[in-house]
């Protein structure tokens, strides 16, 4: 059953009635530090991330293209932010890149991560060292930080 009080949830959530050039009517959306990003100002922060990211592993639009399937000019859309990048895409290239969709995500929509921007980074940095310990050390801080807060959270639904 549906919420009766939508707007009830928009206060609680923090959302505000925005535009965007994508959407003929009024969307809600979560300001971040900068304010609100249009869809496009997304865009073009994963285009940026995608285009750091294959230059640092030093592979052209090509070799890129030929591992996600697409020719090289349709793949130079996504590092342009002609063509919207998707979710199932998104994933794929951070498994060719090496990445997390985590930072991706970090880099477009930072205040996912904390109230501030250095909460945000120092979040993401924890995220990303966690991501990279063995199993064994990720399940003993998982221990010792659920004795820290005095109960186990895995059962609740993120707040972010």
């Amino acid at each position: 059953m549906a919420i009766k009080d939508v707007q009830k949830y928009i206060d609680e959530c923090g959302l505000v009635e925005t535009s965007d050039e994508e959407s003929e009517k009024p969307i809600y959306r979560k300001p971040g530090f900068e304010g609100i990003r249009s869809f496009g100002e997304i865009e073009q922060i994963f285009s940026q991330f995608i285009r750091e990211h294959r230059d640092a592993k030093r592979l052209n639009r090509a070799q890129i293209g030929m591992m996600v399937g697409l020719h090289e000019t349709i793949f130079a859309r996504y590092e342009r932010a002609f063509s919207k990048l998707q979710a199932t895409r998104l994933i794929h290239l951070c498994e060719i890149l090496g990445c997390s969709p985590v930072e991706m995500i970090h880099a477009a929509a930072p205040h996912f991560f904390g109230e501030s921007r250095k909460e945000a980074d120092d979040k993401l940095k924890l995220v990303l060292r966690i991501l990279d310990m063995p199993a064994s050390t990720a399940s003993g801080l998982l221990s010792m930080i659920e004795g820290l807060v005095g109960e186990d959270r895995t059962s609740e639904q993120p707040s972010r």
